[in-house]
């Protein structure tokens, strides 16, 4: 039986957030609720399939599972544009307290990409009573965003942006002004904070589950053992799949959501 998927509108100070709830399949099992913390712009709509494929599993485990659309992202109240970093930090500790509010049992906060920095800075912040989940995890915020800079340059090349006089984004950004990128407007309130975004400080009382696709950098093995000697509890998971939140046709990466369904009810996967 498919889980029942309920849509409303998490008031902030700044508009509603668009979020939907699956309920529990199996609720006598009262696992609790994991909020998901979409990817950045297009990454978002090319990953929203792994993310109702995997959301779907675990409301079958006995999880509440809650997809938050970000201020300016999806359905939710205002433009891309208007958006900034502190706002979505504050979009991710609202919808924690509207969990603890509504549901039973651990929150966890499953962050996908650039929702995975979101969420660890969030938890942090405010020191919140979760879990993360993290798929494929930007460990830098301004990496992650020069990286997507660098489409408006790709398209500038093949004649699709901007002409040859033209001041660059960054010189645009620099000066207060608003830019768009790929069709996405980025005001330099969501640039200033993506650019001091790092994966560095760590809270999550119960415990971290890191999910990459592929080898793990030794980066990223570094950061893990950091944590581990701090006391946090890391389980990292190297797995196979397509970059799915990026290639030009929807992908899938099975390998993932078995591992990532096994993950929180601490048996293997298959």
């Amino acid at each position: 039986m498919p889980a029942v998927i309920e849509a409303f509108h998490l008031a902030t100070p700044t508009g509603f957030r668009f979020c939907t709830l699956r309920r529990a399949v199996r609720r006598e099992l009262g696992r609790g609720t994991i909020i998901h913390i979409p990817a950045f712009a297009e990454e978002l709509n090319k990953s929203r399939h792994m993310v109702a494929l995997a959301a779907e599993a675990w409301a079958q485990q006995g999880w509440n599972v809650l997809q938050l659309d970000p201020g300016g992202c999806g359905d939710s109240a205002g433009e891309f544009g208007e958006a900034s970093w502190e706002g979505w930090l504050e979009d991710v500790r609202l919808a924690h307290e509207w969990a603890e509010r509504h549901c039973e049992g651990p929150v966890w906060l499953w962050g996908l990409r650039l929702g995975a920095l979101l969420a660890c800075e969030a938890a942090a912040r405010w020191r919140l009573d979760c879990g993360l989940l993290m798929w494929q995890a930007v460990a830098s915020g301004k990496q992650h965003l020069q990286q997507f800079l660098r489409l408006w340059q790709a398209a500038r090349i093949v004649g699709k942006a901007g002409a040859a006089h033209e001041a660059s984004p960054q010189q645009r950004l620099a000066a207060g002004q608003t830019v768009e990128i790929a069709g996405y407007e980025l005001a330099p309130a969501l640039v200033v904070g993506m650019e001091q975004a790092q994966l560095e400080a760590i809270h999550a009382p119960h415990g971290v589950h890191w999910f990459q696709l592929g080898a793990v950098s030794p980066v990223i093995e570094r950061l893990v053992a950091k944590w581990q000697a701090a006391g946090v509890a890391v389980s990292m998971h190297a797995v196979s799949g397509p970059p799915f939140w990026q290639t030009q046709e929807i992908e899938l990466a099975p390998e993932l959501l078995a591992a990532s369904a096994a993950a929180l009810t601490g048996k293997a996967a298959a």
